[in-house]
C-alpha cells in the first residue's frame, strides 16, 4: 500500500490578503459545505463555546448549527472572543499563523473564555480550514498484518522497512535502535563541551535557561555541525541516506547540505526554572503553516540515556491523524500517551503534526540532538514566517517557566 505522509492542502502561490467580510461572505460558506460536519462534531466533542472574532471593531461569530456550522456578523454573548489585527486574521484564514502561534507570541487578546477554549478553537480552526478531524471517532491502530499495534516497539535495521513506515503512518512516531554507534554518542557529547565556549547568550545561535540556583545555562547549540566532525560524518554517511529514504515512505524528503543549522545539540540540565528547555505537549506546526509543510520528519539522536524516571520523549499516538487540542493533550488525552525511553545511539522520529513533549530530567542531565527533514519541494523552514517567528518566540520565552508555551523540537 502507498505510504505518503504529505498532509499539505495549500500552496505558497495561493497566498493572498483576505479581509473578514470577504472570508465570511465567500470563503466560509464553501468551507462549511465541505467541512461543516467535522467542525460540528469537534465543537460537540470538546464542548467548545461559539467563537467570535473581532477585527477593527467589527465581530463575526462561528457557531454549531445542528450537524454543521454557521457564521454571522456580531458577537455572541456566550462566545470565546478573540481580537485580531487585519493581518493576523488574513494569516489565520490561510493557516499561515495559528491561534496557538498568536498565543505563543503573546500577540492575541481574548476574553469570555479560558486557555482551554482557545486551544480547542485552534484545533477546530484546522477542522474548518483544512478538514482535519478533531474527534477520534473510533480511530484504531493496527500493524501491517492487522494485529493491534505495539506502541512500545523498537525497530532495528533487520526489521522489514514496510513494517517501519507503516508504524510511522499509524502512530506518528518511531523508536529506532542499531543504526548508530553508541561510542560516537560519547564523542559528540565531548564535542558539545568543546564547542560551548564558542557560544554566548544573545549570540543568535544558542538558547539559554535559568536554573533554580540562579545560574544561566546554555540549553541549545545551533550551527553545531561546524564544531562536531563526528556529527558531520554521521549526517554524510550512507546509513543516514538509508534512514532518510526509510522514513520518507512514498514521499520525497529534501537533501539538505551538512552545514549551518541542519542539526541542533541540546543540553537538558536538572533544575530549569525559566526559559525554553523541556517543553510540554506541542506540535512542530504549533505556530502555523500545517497546511503548507506537514508532515516534516524530526529525528532525535539520543546522546545519553533517557527514561520515564529521569525524563524522556512522550508522544500522543495518532495525533497526526486527529487534531487534538494541545491543552487536552496535557490534561486528558483521548488518544494513547506513550513514553519513548532511549539508550545512547537510539533514534526517535516524529512527524511535525504529532503531539509530543520532553519531560524534564530529575536526577541527571540529558543530551540529545535534533534535526528535521522537510518535504522536497517545500519552502525551507527557516525562510518561512513561522521559522522567523519561532526565533522571536525563543526570546519571548527566555524568562518564561520551563513548562510554558512550546516551540521547536523537545
Amino acid at each position: 500500500m502507498p505510504y505518503t505522509l504529505d498532509r499539505r492542502t495549500r500552496s505558497e502561490t495561493e497566498q493572498r490578503s483576505i479581509d473578514p467580510a470577504t472570508f465570511f461572505a465567500v470563503d466560509f460558506p464553501a468551507l462549511a459545505t465541505r467541512h461543516g460536519g467535522i467542525v460540528a462534531d469537534a465543537i460537540a466533542a470538546l464542548k467548545a463555546p461559539p467563537l467570535s472574532i473581532e477585527v477593527e471593531s467589527i465581530s463575526w461569530t462561528i457557531a454549531r448549527d445542528d450537524s454543521t456550522v454557521r457564521a454571522y456578523q456580531g458577537a455572541a454573548p456566550n462566545a470565546l472572543h478573540l481580537i485580531m489585527s487585519a493581518g493576523q486574521f488574513s494569516d489565520w484564514a490561510q493557516n499561515l499563523l495559528s491561534i496557538n502561534g498568536m498565543m505563543t507570541a503573546r500577540a492575541l487578546t481574548f476574553s469570555n473564555g479560558s486557555v482551554r477554549d482557545v486551544s480547542c478553537w485552534d484545533a477546530i480552526s484546522h477542522a474548518l480550514l483544512e478538514g482535519w478531524p478533531v474527534a477520534a471517532n473510533g480511530l484504531t491502530f493496527a500493524d501491517r498484518h492487522g494485529a493491534p499495534l505495539d506502541f512500545n516497539r523498537c525497530f532495528t535495521p533487520t526489521d522489514d522497512p514496510q513494517d517501519i513506515i507503516h508504524f510511522l503512518a499509524e502512530a506518528g512516531y518511531l523508536h529506532l535502535r542499531g543504526w548508530l554507534d553508541p561510542a560516537d554518542m560519547a564523542e559528540i557529547s565531548a564535542e558539545m563541551d568543546r564547542a560551548l565556549p564558542h557560544y554566548h547568550e544573545g549570540d543568535g545561535k544558542s538558547w539559554w535557561a535559568g536554573l533554580g540556583d540562579g545560574s544561566r545555562r546554555c540549553v541549545r547549540l545551533q550551527e553545531f555541525v561546524e564544531h562536531s566532525p563526528t556529527t558531520s560524518r554521521i549526517l554524510s554517511s550512507e546509513t543516514w541516506t538509508q534512514l532518510r529514504l526509510l522514513i520518507a515512505g512514498d514521499d520525497r524528503l529534501r537533501v539538505a547540505p551538512v552545514e549551518g543549522r541542519i542539526i541542533e545539540a541540546l543540553f537538558k540540565p536538572v533544575g530549569v526554572v525559566a526559559g525554553p528547555s523541556d517543553v510540554t505537549f506541542h506540535r512542530d506546526c504549533h505556530l502555523g503553516r500545517h497546511a503548507y509543510s506537514c508532515a516534516r520528519r524530526t529525528i532525535g539522536i539520543a546522546l545519553t540515556p533517557t527514561s520515564e524516571e529521569n525524563g524522556c520523549l512522550r508522544v500522543i499516538a495518532g495525533s497526526h491523524r486527529v487534531a487534538m487540542p494541545v491543552e487536552i493533550a496535557k490534561t486528558a488525552p483521548y488518544l494513547p500517551r506513550i513514553s519513548v525511553p532511549t539508550e545512547p545511539g537510539d533514534l526517535t522520529v516524529h512527524l511535525s503534526c504529532t503531539l509530543h513533549e520532553a519531560t524534564p530530567p530529575v536526577s541527571a542531565e540529558r543530551r540529545v540532538m535534533y534535526t528535521e527533514m522537510s518535504l522536497e519541494d517545500a519552502v525551507p523552514y527557516a525562510e518561512t514566517a513561522e521559522g522567523r517567528l519561532r526565533e522571536r518566540v525563543s526570546d519571548i520565552l527566555r524568562d518564561a517557566g520551563p513548562q510554558g508555551a512550546a516551540v521547536g523540537a523537545g
